[in-house]
């Protein structure tokens, strides 16, 4: 080898290992878009294995990359910030075309991660979203409930001030978690959200955590490519998040989420990226997410069944709805209202009577508002007369069954002997399957009626089933 071609050759390995040594990405690609070159940078911002992208085709992996138009049109591109789609990132690209003799040779880019910088932009922008309507909130000529919310029945103060937080959340892309009992009306709180959230109305996706085998979760959510697994369709499938993209997607019963589903969802709320099954690629979403639960999510963290790190990402804007034993006000006007469905429904002119009116609103209504509509459906349905009475109530509505309940001692006021680990295990379980027929004959053998007056989710609901052998066992009053 002569002087010159040695030199030649350190000057070249020179300029590899100070390419490699830059902070910034760099990729050089000739003019068929075949990758010659790829610095660690690359490799590290990228998220990709070097023998995953060299020599192969740029317009095969990314054929979206604006590098592919620096080629075509053989004009750099300066301080462009671009989306690389396979990989969920976004760059601050600087590209050069490569130009010999006045022949397009190949091309440079040069690029920046700019992908933190841009979620904390889009953090930013929605915090000052949100405090923007917060303040307006607060204002005095602001403090009206808007009409699209007028079909929401109710006038205590508490639920009211739902309703205000739910106009004040609405317009911006923050996270909303709602809490409350069975039967509460979350449901009527989302709704009301959608209807003054603009854009973010449509899509809307519903996803019931708790109707999602554990083994389905992570397909229904993020989906799947074709072939992935056996049974898998041969097209694939789109998952909820993607469905829900530009709009809103409703996690209801977030508490029964799986954990190893939990750290994917803190994922799609940090970054907005989701990963399909089979799929080597992330892809990015844009979906307002709002969740739901009847559950202690707080208690659940310190159990160890819950993340915490999700658990603060959800907790970013938080309404409580109070329990309808809360909302005395309420129940009148509700089953005024069930009582004008129901009418509408069977055909009937039935109005509620005094003496009916005034025990309605001594019973505690543990299954709250869910509770009083079915008790009041039952009431049209059997009521001879034209004015509801008490005796049209149902029986446990009738005797007062949910008012001794209620007074119940609670449990840390109940004085018991210590027992050997296992012997209170038993008890525990005995008194959880007595709760469950108890249940079960009020529900007339209804599972899902069983379920919210136990307040209890569906997957929990069945495996106690299976644990304390309901299976052949039939229950009717």
């Amino acid at each position: 080898m002569t002087e010159s071609q040695k030199l030649k050759s350190i000057t070249q390995q020179l300029m590899m290992e100070a390419l490699d040594s830059v902070r910034d990405g760099v990729v050089i690609v000739d003019s068929n878009s075949r990758i010659i070159y790829l610095n660690d940078a690359y490799l590290r911002i990228l998220q990709v294995r070097r023998e995953k992208a060299l020599n192969k085709l740029m317009s095969e992996i990314e054929p979206d990359a604006i590098i592919l138009d620096s080629l075509r049109d053989k004009k750099p591109r300066v301080n462009a910030l671009v989306q690389v789609k396979s990989r969920s990132k976004r760059i601050l690209a600087n590209i050069t075309p490569i130009i010999s003799d006045n022949i397009l040779i190949g091309a440079i880019s040069v690029f920046k991660d700019m992908t933190e910088v841009y979620m904390i932009s889009r953090e930013l922008k929605n915090t000052q979203r949100l405090s923007k309507s917060i303040f307006n909130a607060v204002s005095v000529e602001n403090m009206t409930i808007p009409p699209e919310f007028s079909h929401v029945i109710g006038r205590d103060e508490k639920f009211l001030h739902c309703l205000q937080l739910a106009k004040t959340v609405a317009p911006t892309d923050a996270t909303v978690l709602i809490e409350g009992e069975s039967g509460t009306g979350k449901e009527v709180i989302v709704n009301a959200i959608l209807s003054i959230s603009g854009p973010r109305r449509q899509p809307f996706v519903n996803l019931n955590c708790s109707a999602i085998p554990e083994s389905l979760f992570e397909s229904e959510l993020f989906g799947y490519t074709s072939g992935s697994f056996t049974g898998a369709s041969k097209n694939g499938k789109i998952g909820k998040f993607e469905l829900a993209h530009k709009g809103t997607i409703f996690l209801d019963e977030i508490g029964e989420m799986p954990l190893f589903m939990q750290s994917k969802l803190l994922r799609v709320l940090q970054s907005g990226e989701i990963q399909k099954i089979g799929s080597d690629y992330a892809d990015v979403v844009d979906v307002r997410v709002i969740a739901a639960t009847n559950r202690d999510l707080k208690q659940m963290v310190q159990e160890g069944k819950f993340r915490e790190d999700l658990y603060f990402r959800l907790n970013t804007f938080k309404i409580v709805i109070p329990p309808l034993r809360e909302r005395r006000g309420d129940i009148l006007l509700l089953a005024e209202y069930f009582i004008r469905k129901f009418n509408d429904k069977y055909g009937k002119q039935v109005y509620l009577g005094k003496e009916a009116a005034g025990h309605l609103q001594k019973v505690p209504w543990l299954g709250n508002v869910r509770q009083l509509e079915s008790c009041i459906e039952y009431a049209v349905i059997v009521c001879k007369t034209r004015q509801l009475q008490i005796q049209d109530l149902p029986e446990d509505i009738q005797n007062g069954i949910s008012e001794a309940m209620e007074t119940l001692p609670k449990t840390s006021q109940i004085s018991i002997p210590l027992r050997p680990a296992q012997r209170l295990k038993n008890d525990i379980q005995n008194m959880e399957r007595e709760q469950m027929r108890q249940a079960l004959l009020e529900a007339d053998g209804n599972k899902t009626k069983a379920m919210d007056l136990l307040g209890i989710s569906r997957r929990t609901f069945y495996k106690k089933w299976k644990l304390y052998g309901f299976d052949n066992e039939i229950y009717t009053k």
